[in-house]
């Protein structure tokens, strides 16, 4: 699993100290966290195009599919 958010979204900032709690405790085989830069919230409808990228790259890198 990954973690992925945009910068300006409001809930990773909620609680300080979730996010670390949720991938040092809570998640396996957690392959890290992608905060995407000008997007909220909607994160893949503000930047699909940074969310589709990241999406690629951790596939690619964890060997989930093959081209």
């Amino acid at each position: 699993s990954c973690f992925i958010a945009g910068e300006k979204d409001w809930g990773i900032y909620q609680k300080p100290g979730a996010i670390d709690f949720m991938e040092n405790n809570l998640c396996l085989n957690y392959y890290g966290r992608h905060i995407i830069k000008d997007a909220g919230h909607w994160v893949q409808q503000e930047n699909p195009t940074d969310v589709a990228q990241t999406l690629i790259d951790f596939y690619k890198n964890n060997n989930f599919f093959q081209e």
